[in-house]
């Protein structure tokens, strides 16, 4: 057993963390992983659990690759210290053999967000969706010039809160995550996922020149490619998906 957190009071929780999941009847997400909320002394906290790895990964993140967990724990707390939002980072705890890793849990302070920025690209009728965009696209851009790569900056994996009339953006879901520096590819590859949509995708290219000072020119040319790039592969993964069938 393996855990840590930045305050001794989640000792208890974290290595105990097995029965608190398992009593939680608040699952708000269950497919390869699962999470779920859950009150510990007065305070609602997200816990997630992940997979058990398969026979070989059960060997690799025993003893040649950090835990998702421990990932998401340590990325976290290096956002929060760049001043980037994130669910504030309780703690992560690893279960294990002497040869096998077997499975991990993390644990982070619960996040009262209004929506996600998916809701914004997936409704055309979204309230004051041009300037949700605009806010959103500054805070990415802050991220580039912060270094974050976010592998799956996805738009499930930004929540948002309005406040008065400026919007905050927290990140989540960061275990694949990479600190380094962004050339124009990184930064345009880094937004290929969040929306297929061709006005929506305008907008995201026009304000992120506005707020880089970048030439539009090179900003579209470089976003198109790579929104290229992610149709080529959905396009890919459908045709294995149906040859499955």
């Amino acid at each position: 057993m393996v855990f840590k957190s930045a305050k001794e009071e989640y000792k208890k929780l974290l290595i105990n963390i097995r029965d608190y999941f398992k009593d939680s009847t608040n699952s708000i997400h269950k497919a390869r992983n699962e999470i779920k909320i859950l009150d510990y002394e007065n305070q609602k906290l997200v816990v997630k659990s992940f997979k058990i790895p398969h026979f070989i990964n059960k060997i690799v993140y025993n003893f040649f690759r950090d835990s998702k967990a421990k990932r998401s724990y340590e990325n976290s707390v290096k956002l929060v210290n760049l001043g980037i939002k994130t669910p504030t980072p309780i703690g992560y705890i690893e279960f294990n053999s002497f040869l096998f890793f077997r499975e991990s849990y993390y644990v982070c302070e619960y996040y009262n967000y209004d929506f996600e920025i998916r809701a914004v690209f997936k409704d055309d009728t979204f309230e004051n969706k041009e300037e949700i965009i605009k806010q959103f696209i500054e805070f990415t851009f802050d991220l580039h010039n912060k270094g974050v790569y976010h592998i799956d900056y996805s738009p499930g994996n930004i929540l948002v809160k309005k406040i008065e009339d400026k919007y905050e953006f927290y990140i989540v879901d960061v275990n694949r995550m990479k600190f380094v520096d962004f050339d124009l590819d990184l930064r345009m590859k880094s937004m290929m996922k969040l929306t297929s949509n061709s006005e929506y995708n305008k907008m995201i290219m026009s304000d992120y020149a506005k707020v880089s000072g970048l030439a539009l020119d090179d900003v579209t040319s470089k976003f198109t490619y790579y929104l290229r790039e992610q149709e080529k592969y959905l396009e890919k993964k459908k045709k294995i998906k149906s040859y499955k069938l």
